[in-house]
C-alpha cells in the first residue's frame, strides 16, 4: 500500500472517488459494474477478484463477510492501496473497505506470487481497520508522519510474512524497485521491508516463532533492528 495526500496509507474512499458506493461485496471480490475487467486470455494471470477471494479464504477467514470491494486507480508510483468509505464512517452504518488496484501491474510484468503477497499486505490493513471502535480510524490522520507511516506499513508486511507470503513479498519488492521512479525508491525502502530484511525476518522467526508477537509491538524499522533481537 502506498501514500496519499491525506492519509499516508489509508484513504477515505469518497476522497478518492465518489463511485466507490457502487459494486458488489467481496464475498466473491468484484469490481464495480462499470469497471468489470476485460476477459483475460486463458494463459493470463488470475484476476484480482480471484486472487483476493482465494487469499481471504486461505489466510484471512476472519474477513469473510466483511464488505470489501475492488476499485481501479491509476498511478506511476503505486500499484495497490487500501481505503474505506468515509460516507459510511460518518453515517455510522456498516463499514465498507476497498482494495485499490492499478491494472498496470499486468503489463509491467509483476510476478503473480508477488501480487498475491502484496494483496495479503493490503488485507492485513483491512483486518486492522475492522478491529476496535471505528472512531480509531481518525488516528490514521497521524500517518502523515514518516515514522508512523513506515511502522504502519511494515506491520502489515509482518502479518503477510507470518501467513507465508514472505517469498512473494520479496519477489514483489524486487520487481517494484525497478518499476517506480528513481526519486520514489528511497521512500519505498523506508516504508516497507526490503528483500534483505524479509530474509532476515524469516530466518529469525524460523528459530524463534515468538518473535512475531514481539515485532508486532516493536516493529523493526531497519535491518539492524531485525538482527538486534536474534
Amino acid at each position: 500500500m502506498t501514500s496519499s495526500w491525506m492519509f499516508a496509507c489509508v484513504v477515505p474512499a469518497l476522497l478518492v472517488s465518489p463511485g466507490f458506493a457502487n459494486g458488489a461485496p467481496v464475498s466473491a471480490a468484484t469490481f464495480a459494474p462499470e469497471e468489470q475487467p476485460t476477459r483475460q486470455p486463458t494463459d493470463a494471470p488470475p484476476s484480482e477478484e480471484q486472487l483476493v477471494s482465494e487469499i481471504i479464504a486461505r489466510s484471512f477467514p476472519n474477513l469473510i463477510g466483511v464488505d470489501i470491494r475492488l476499485k481501479r486507480f491509476q498511478s506511476d508510483t503505486d500499484y495497490f492501496r487500501t481505503s474505506f468509505s468515509a460516507a459510511r464512517f460518518i453515517a455510522g452504518v456498516k463499514m465498507r473497505y476497498f482494495v485499490l488496484v492499478n491494472p498496470e501491474w499486468r503489463s509491467r510484468g509483476a510476478p503473480v506470487e508477488g501480487v498475491q503477497a502484496i494483496l495479503a499486505h493490503e488485507l492485513a490493513h483491512v483486518e486492522d481497520l475492522t478491529r476496535g471502535k471505528r472512531i480509531r480510524l481518525f488516528g490514521l490522520v497521524g500517518l502523515v508522519s514518516e515514522t508512523r507511516t513506515a511502522r504502519f506499513e511494515r506491520r502489515a508486511d509482518l502479518k503477510a510474512v507470518a501467513r507465508d507470503y514472505g517469498s512473494g513479498l520479496k519477489a514483489y519488492r524486487a520487481w517494484l524497485y525497478n518499476h517506480v521512479p528513481a526519486e520514489k525508491l528511497a521512500e519505498k525502502r523506508r516504508d516497507y521491508f526490503s528483500p534483505q530484511e524479509i530474509d532476515a525476518i524469516l530466518a529469525a522467526m524460523a528459530q524463534h516463532p515468538d518473535l512475531f508477537d514481539y515485532w508486532l509491538r516493536h516493529v523493526p524499522m531497519t535491518l539492524a533492528d531485525v538482527h538486534s533481537v536474534r
